[in-house]
């Protein structure tokens, strides 16, 4: 008796390589949309976070002109505002010179109606000192100040003292004067510029947003020619913005100067004014957009044209607010 034994075919080595071959197109495939995937959802994020802080940056602002406080018939100064040319923070990366670096301060209420339990250290130092002394608070107004410098956050440093290993970004800073030392020593004062001065030093502890290399300001005043005009209503408006755009090149050019009985714009005088509303603009630079504004600044890379590099790696948000009378 003869016993059949079937032999079992295996596979072929061209056949493995075939299946390998395909395996691994596959394998390959997968990766890329995966990178490519994990790329796009790290950019959406990183331009989701751009947009939110820039978005929260001019919710703040808004809110502070929305509260901007003044009294009229008076030649004290409520608010300045002015471009800065050579800002304290440095020089910008070469090739990419930033249009419009605006500071400006005013008067506005607080943002937190309790001082005592507030969460902001300088008014709950401004409420202690005050009752400490078994005075009032001076009320609840305070003096803001926003700003744009160029610096490190990380170790604080200015651009201009930079050395190796610093890595300065575009910053915004608010600073919230409290209501006791804004009695004192800023408000009734003829240069609310000159009487901030002090301040100045405290700018760098209040750090608002990052990665905003411009925003500015466009003012919408009322305005009487004269007394009579103004007792009568005949008002006319006009639109200032900062910096203030005039035939005249000179550096007053660049303020903007409100006063309890008149608006200085420039080389222009306005009585009778009163501000009725501000429009603010915010231009962000994406994450994408500080790498290379570092790879330039290390020079390791040449500037983009500034046209294409806005086009890019900028967010651009703006906003309107109605400013309140006069008291």
């Amino acid at each position: 008796m003869k016993t059949h034994i079937q032999s079992k075919r295996g596979f072929t080595l061209i056949e493995l390589i075939v299946a390998m071959a395909i395996t691994s197109g596959l394998v390959l495939v997968i990766m890329q949309l995966t990178n490519q995937g994990i790329s796009l959802w790290t950019k959406v994020q990183e331009d989701v976070s751009t947009s939110t802080s820039g978005r929260v940056a001019l919710q703040i602002m808004g809110h502070d002109l929305e509260s901007f406080q003044m009294k009229g018939g008076n030649s004290s100064e409520w608010l300045f505002a002015k471009t800065e040319q050579e800002r304290r923070g440095g020089n910008v990366p070469q090739g990419l010179k930033v249009p419009r670096s605006v500071q400006f301060v005013f008067f506005s209420c607080a943002p937190d109606r309790n001082p005592s339990v507030s969460s902001s250290t300088s008014l709950r130092s401004n409420y202690r000192l005050a009752r400490a002394d078994n005075m009032d608070t001076q009320g609840d107004v305070n003096a803001v100040a926003y700003r744009l410098m160029y610096r490190d956050q990380v170790l604080n440093v200015d651009a201009r003292d930079s050395e190796k290993g610093v890595f300065p970004i575009f910053a915004l800073y608010r600073q919230v004067i409290p209501p006791r030392r804004a009695f004192n020593d800023l408000m009734g004062r003829d240069s609310l510029e000159a009487a901030y001065v002090p301040f100045e030093e405290k700018e760098v502890e209040n750090f608002l947003c990052e990665n905003i290399i411009e925003f500015s300001l466009i003012f919408n005043i009322e305005y009487a020619d004269s007394d009579a005009d103004a007792r009568s209503g005949r008002v006319s408006y006009a639109t200032v913005s900062v910096p203030v755009v005039s035939s005249n090149a000179t550096s007053s050019n660049k303020f903007i100067n409100v006063y309890g009985n008149r608006i200085v714009a420039g080389t222009r005088e306005f009585k009778n004014a009163r501000i009725v509303s501000a429009s603010m603009s915010i231009t962000v630079l994406t994450e994408e957009g500080v790498t290379l504004v570092e790879q330039i600044r290390q020079k390791r890379r040449r500037a983009p044209r500034p046209e294409a590099f806005f086009r890019s790696y900028t967010r651009s948000f703006t906003s309107s607010v109605l400013l309140p009378q006069p008291m």
